[in-house]
Order: C-alpha cells, then sequence, then structure tokens
C-alpha cells in the first residue's frame, strides 16, 4: 500500500476539516490521511484509531481515488428515529440559538412541541445523529473593536506574504505556570469510589517569555524562575532571535502592549537594531496572538496533574517546551492562522 504525500496546503486543509469534524468517524478518516503523510504504517494508524488494518486501506483509497469530499462523507446516516426531516431541521434551527445548557430541555421542549417523549439517552443519540455535539461556549472581550481586528488580520495576511529567507515573523507573549494552585479535575470512577488528588497554596511561578513563528514553527523562549519579565528580559529574547536568524533581514513581532516594550533599554535597543519592527495587536485581542494556543497547550499537557515540588512542575513544563516537535500531529490544528471574529449587536442601555 503506498503511502499518502500531501502538500503544505493539504495538510492544513485537511486539519481544519478534522478539526470542525462533526462525527468521530470523519475525525479517524482525516487523523489517517495525516498520520499516512507523516510515514506512518498501516499497522501503526489502525493501532492508534482502534481499527482494522484493511479499514485504513479503505480509507486511504477512497481518498486517493476519490478525494478529500468523498472521504469526508459518511453514506450511513443512522435512524432517523421518532422525528422525520422537517422536525430534525427544526430542532436543529433551534439548537443554533444556543438555548439548550443540557440535554433535558432538549427532551422537554422536544415533548412539549411534539409531543414526542423520549428518555435523556435517547435525546443524547438523537443530538449525536444529527449533528449536535455539547461543547464550552467561546467567550470574547466585549470591548475589542471589530474593525480594528479586521485590519490586524489583513496585516497579518500581507506580513504572511511578505515573510520569506530574509523576513521572519513572530508571535510574542508570556506565560507564567504557577506551582501550588489547586487543580480538581473529573474522571470516571466506579460507584462508591473516591478519588484523592494532593493541592497545594504556594505561589512559585516560573515565567516565559516565547517567541513563535507560524511559517516554519521555530520557537524561542527565556525561562526565569526568580527575575520578573522585565525590558532587559525581551532585550534577551530578541538577542536569542538575531542570534539564531543572523541572515535575516527583517522581524515582524506580532504582541500586546505590554509595559516591558516600551521601556527604555528596549526602545534604545530597537533604535540600534532597526531590523526589528513591533507589530502591536489590537486592543482586547488575545485570541489573535497565535502563542496564546501554545500556552494553553503546555498548560494542558504539563500542568493537568499535582507536582510535589515545584522542581517538579518546572521539569514538566520544560519536558514538553523542549519536545514540541513530537507534537505535531495536535499542534497542527490549534496552531492554524484562521481567526474568528465576533460580530455582536451593540448592547441596548
Amino acid at each position: 500500500m503506498k503511502t499518502i504525500e500531501l502538500t503544505p496546503q493539504q495538510r492544513q486543509d485537511i486539519g481544519d476539516r478534522r478539526r470542525q469534524a462533526p462525527d468521530r468517524r470523519i475525525y479517524q478518516r482525516l487523523s489517517a490521511v495525516l498520520w499516512s503523510d507523516d510515514g506512518r504504517t498501516r499497522a501503526e494508524i489502525a493501532a492508534l484509531l482502534g481499527v482494522s488494518t484493511r479499514q485504513v486501506g479503505q480509507w486511504l483509497r477512497i481518498y486517493r481515488n476519490q478525494g478529500l469530499d468523498q472521504l469526508g462523507t459518511l453514506h450511513y446516516q443512522g435512524d432517523p428515529g421518532h422525528l422525520g426531516p422537517a422536525r430534525v431541521e427544526r430542532l436543529k434551527q433551534e439548537i443554533a440559538t444556543g438555548a439548550f445548557h443540557n440535554a433535558e430541555p432538549v427532551r422537554t421542549w422536544v415533548q412539549e412541541t411534539w409531543g414526542v417523549a423520549d428518555s435523556i439517552s435517547g435525546i443524547k443519540d438523537l443530538l449525536r445523529r444529527i449533528g449536535a455535539s455539547y461543547h464550552k461556549v467561546s467567550g470574547f472581550f466585549g470591548k475589542a473593536d471589530i474593525e480594528e481586528q479586521k485590519k490586524f488580520v489583513r496585516k497579518q495576511r500581507r506580513h504572511k506574504r511578505e515573510a520569506g529567507p530574509t523576513t521572519r515573523r513572530y508571535t510574542v507573549d508570556a506565560c507564567h505556570p504557577v506551582w501550588g494552585v489547586d487543580r480538581l479535575d473529573s474522571c470516571w470512577l466506579l460507584v462508591g469510589q473516591r478519588s484523592y488528588v494532593g493541592v497545594g497554596n504556594g505561589r512559585k511561578r516560573r515565567n516565559i517569555l516565547g517567541a513563535y513563528c507560524p511559517d516554519d514553527h521555530d520557537d524561542v523562549d527565556r525561562r526565569l524562575t526568580r527575575e520578573d519579565i522585565t525590558g532587559e528580559q525581551f532585550v534577551k529574547l530578541l538577542e536569542a532571535l538575531r542570534a539564531k536568524h543572523p541572515d535575516t533581514e527583517k522581524f515582524l513581532l506580532s504582541m500586546d502592549n505590554a509595559r516591558y516594550d516600551s521601556k527604555p533599554c528596549v526602545k534604545e535597543w530597537l533604535a540600534d537594531h532597526r531590523e526589528f519592527r513591533l507589530v502591536p495587536l489590537p486592543a482586547y485581542s488575545p485570541n489573535r496572538n497565535r502563542i496564546e494556543r501554545r500556552w494553553k497547550f503546555l498548560r494542558k499537557k504539563a500542568l493537568n496533574r499535582w507536582h510535589v515540588t515545584f522542581e517538579a512542575m518546572q521539569s514538566a513544563v520544560a519536558e514538553v517546551r523542549d519536545r514540541l516537535g513530537d507534537y505535531r500531529d495536535e499542534l497542527a490544528t490549534p496552531m492554524t492562522e484562521r481567526f474568528s471574529i465576533v460580530e455582536v449587536e451593540p448592547a441596548v442601555a
């Protein structure tokens, strides 16, 4: 069986579609194509997805012979249940308003609207069958200027076209993993069983100032234990970028209006190094800074468990930061350069 060879654009398209996949089966199919492009064998892919090697081979043949759209089409849609197509469409319209916070209001609405009674588990099966999913609501800053965000996105697209052998672009921001913060999560347990997790009350933290390049995924950082992130530390980060890429003629650094970037030592250094240009993010728009997604991934991987000592937490953080290449597949989707701009009606006083 031949492996799949994808262009960077094809990988991005498949990764975007996988992120938005409404059904686990579609997610599995798209993952198989991406992992085949990574050089993994059918047996390895089958083991990761919990399917047979024959099934993996069928998916790869569909993609190779019929294309991405056909691979993402599920011909078996399942039993439509008690509701006909017209009622299903009406229910989907109601779901799209965000009015249902859990399955119980859906069950009540269906019964009151059409007189169809069903159990909670039956309603959950129905919701999954019609393409609905249960997930956390996305928040946004109401003070954000929509027009400024649109201008910034256009500017980022222009910078992407300019990027090349002599021009590099980065997003810059800080992260502050804190040790000793209570972290209690949920998990499946047997009835009557209890699980105890150690917590602390310390306030020690690790300060990380990082720069991320979306073009080649270059990642440079300053990791501090006792020092705060200051103008001097920011200059050291810029010096590290310059030392790593001495032939670069222009550095475009997208970042928020942090206090350290306006310090005299920073202004003096930038005046002597005209190849560096700071590109400010719009106010109240942290979602425009791609490195924020990298920090979220770091917290998910390194801080998802209790660390007995501060040193253990530092080691966990360093292990993730030093092995980012091992997380290529997991980072492909969150690090996409697609930005959503939330446009809402102005509040009425």
